[in-house]
């Protein structure tokens, strides 16, 4: 079954047509996935706004996003029941492709565009090197913007450096935050901290609720399953390098003077 993990505080601000659209959605998760918003809503039945409502009151950011977790939720049930079967080569191409596909289907263009104007202004830009496999995306992150002549830009090698550059900046600076997971306590410190200072801050985090993003003024949102074993933590990046991308692109076409995309 379905598991939103919803907490007691969420479900206390919850109305009683969002509790019927709620029910709705666990106990037909399998048909919703494959519903937009207009055939769900009609077979509650209520008003599309009611449901993409509920989306956010429950941490998604709409309807798309909440598809996207249950289709998650019944792969990994689905994997669940059946044991841990070795993958084939085409299974783990699928598994790429669908983090890839559902990353760039949850980014939206207008949030690629705000973010790309931002980072080409002269304001510098502070990307925090996390530690572990984190630190090679916000590494490719730099060069992406050096390569391109962006200057002002300088990485944070540890929490300490970041949270005494953080309390000097001023509100004309920016600060790149990278989380796989998204519920890294020190990213999310940071993320606070730049939040109350009025630096603008710029997230990549997954679809699922976070405080990062929460704090984030330019927040780009990836699909991946998290993975953990024996404590350690191994959840594919490949996503974010394919978002990072995706916003190079908006920021050259700012570098040409192309604002036609506005």
């Amino acid at each position: 079954m379905t598991n939103l993990n919803l907490s007691d505080e969420i479900l206390r601000n919850l109305t009683n047509s969002d509790m019927n659209i709620l029910t709705y959605i666990y106990q037909h998760a399998d048909e919703v996935i494959n519903m937009d918003v207009k055939t769900l809503a009609s077979a509650i039945p209520c008003s599309p706004s009611s449901v993409i409502r509920l989306c956010k009151k429950i941490g998604f950011s709409g309807f798309p996003e909440l598809k996207f977790f249950l289709k998650q939720e019944k792969t990994t049930i689905t994997k669940t029941n059946h044991g841990d079967e070795s993958l084939s080569f085409d299974e783990i191409v699928r598994n790429l492709k669908k983090n890839i596909k559902g990353s760039l289907s949850l980014v939206s263009s207008e949030e690629l565009v705000r973010t790309a104007k931002v980072l080409h202004s002269n304001m510098p830009v502070f990307v925090f090197m996390p530690g572990g496999i984190t630190d090679n995306i916000a590494y490719y992150f730099v060069q992406v913007l050096m390569n391109r002549g962006r200057q002002y830009v300088y990485p944070l090698r540890s929490t300490k450096m970041a949270k005494h550059k953080l309390s000097s900046l001023s509100p004309n600076s920016i600060i790149v935050l990278i989380s796989a997971s998204g519920k890294w306590a020190k990213t999310i410190e940071l993320a606070k901290l730049a939040h109350m200072r009025d630096i603008k801050v710029i997230s990549f985090t997954p679809y699922t609720e976070s405080e990062i993003a929460k704090y984030s003024d330019y927040n780009l949102r990836f699909f991946t399953e998290e993975k953990t074993r024996d404590g350690a933590e191994f959840t594919s990046r490949v996503a974010i390098f394919y978002i990072i991308d995706a916003l190079a692109q908006y920021f050259d076409i700012y570098e040409k003077g192309d604002n036609r995309h506005e």
